[in-house]
């Protein structure tokens, strides 16, 4: 039997070898395509995905520091707010306050009394907002003493002035002159005050002193600590004058920022923990590149704040202050995420832009006119927002109207 080995058959099969060089090279290409569009795809997904949450971070910061802020500020001017009462009861506001603080490097030292101080930057750089506050539980009207020594002084009542508690001791006559002190006695349960037996007259002495401290289920215990905030060498000598209670927990928040960060420090409150010679200050929030402020002023006294009367001139007088109804913040957040194209190409504003307009500057320090040598540094390639906000300083506006 014969058998035909060039069948069609056989042909067919043994003419599938395979693929062809050029099929191979083809198939590649494709797949070559497909893992570049793929990687591009998530490339293009991961820079959204970092422009979002560093988006998202910035925000939470902003609202983190704004909301700190305004709720300081909130507060400014507790305790001492009469003081601004203008018909020359007690017209001490704006006076020049001498404080002590033995934990101090030079423990004498000066402020002004005032609720809300702004310091403006130099050229539009960050101001500095520093907010003045006590935190007594008894209503802020002004104490009246008609005696007075160098460690005491005579109240025609002490009700709501307690051990430990800050004093402001305040005259207008024969010139306007204050002086913070710590109140060290009220009574003579715990010491030697001769002068403190006619149940008005209270101490603020140097050295020790002892205190109540109450305790859950009515339980008290006396507590002994030394005097921080009394100058054994007074500046000034009183005869008459007005205490402000600014209770046993006041402050002095300066609020300022460095490095990119919204920072405040106690300057009632020395602390000097890092060791670098200097109080140490509490960090906020990060991604903050300028802090603006403003008063405002009612000049007219038409009960509210119109366009012209923002101002970042301090107010002066009392009488001024009795004016002050409120501030106006803004600060100005950076993204933390470079963006390769220019996404930002106007500096950002904000409401008091005539007067202290926000500035930005390139991330080497350069002016944002020009452009600098590394993309990464140009401030047109990070995102921006203002967070800005009016805020009522509501102790003002309640002690313009309290006598004592």
């Amino acid at each position: 039997m014969c058998i035909d080995r060039h069948s069609p058959a056989l042909t067919r099969r043994d003419s599938q070898h395979g693929l062809s060089l050029v099929e191979i090279m083809v198939g590649v290409l494709i797949a070559m395509i497909g893992v570049v569009i793929i990687f591009q795809m998530l490339a293009t997904s991961e820079e959204r995905k970092r422009s979002a949450s560093s988006g998202s971070d910035t925000q939470v910061s902003g609202i983190v520091g704004i909301t700190a802020l305004e709720r300081d500020v909130r507060e400014a001017g507790y305790g001492y707010s009469s003081a601004a009462f203008d018909n020359a009861a007690t017209p001490v506001m704006g006076c020049t306050v001498n404080a002590y603080d033995t934990a101090r490097p030079t423990p004498a030292y000066t402020f002004r009394l005032t609720p809300v101080q702004i310091v403006q930057g130099a050229s539009g750089a960050s101001d500095t907002v520093i907010v003045l506050r006590g935190n007594g539980s008894t209503f802020p009207a002004a104490h009246v003493f008609t005696e007075s020594t160098d460690t005491t002084k005579k109240t025609r009542g002490r009700a709501g002035l307690s051990p430990r508690d800050y004093a402001l001791i305040a005259r207008t006559s024969p010139t306007l002159q204050c002086f913070l002190v710590e109140i060290t006695e009220v009574n003579n349960d715990y010491g030697t005050c001769s002068t403190c037996v006619d149940a008005v007259t209270i101490q603020h002495k140097q050295g020790n002193y002892s205190y109540v401290t109450y305790l859950p289920n009515n339980a008290t215990q006396i507590d002994t600590r030394t005097a921080r905030y009394n100058n054994p060498t007074p500046p000034v000598s009183f005869t008459n004058g007005f205490i402000f209670n600014l209770g046993n927990g006041a402050r002095r928040n300066i609020w300022t920022v460095n490095n990119n960060r919204l920072q405040v420090t106690n300057d009632l409150l020395y602390l000097d923990i890092d060791g670098t010679a200097g109080n140490d200050p509490v960090e906020i929030t990060e991604g903050v590149i300028n802090l603006q402020a403003e008063y405002g002023i009612d000049a007219n006294n038409n009960g509210q704040i119109e366009t012209g009367e923002w101002t970042t001139t301090d107010p002066v007088t009392p009488a001024a202050w009795a004016n002050v109804l409120a501030v106006r913040l803004a600060i100005l957040m950076r993204s933390g995420q470079y963006e390769r194209t220019q996404v930002t190409t106007a500096v950002p504003t904000w409401s008091g832009n005539a007067t202290s307009p926000l500035v930005v500057t390139n991330l080497d320090g350069t002016a944002s006119s020009t452009t600098p040598a590394n993309a990464v540094d140009d401030w047109r390639n990070y995102r921006y927002r203002v967070y800005e906000t009016v805020i009522p300083l509501r102790n003002i506006l309640w002690g313009s109207n309290i006598r004592p």
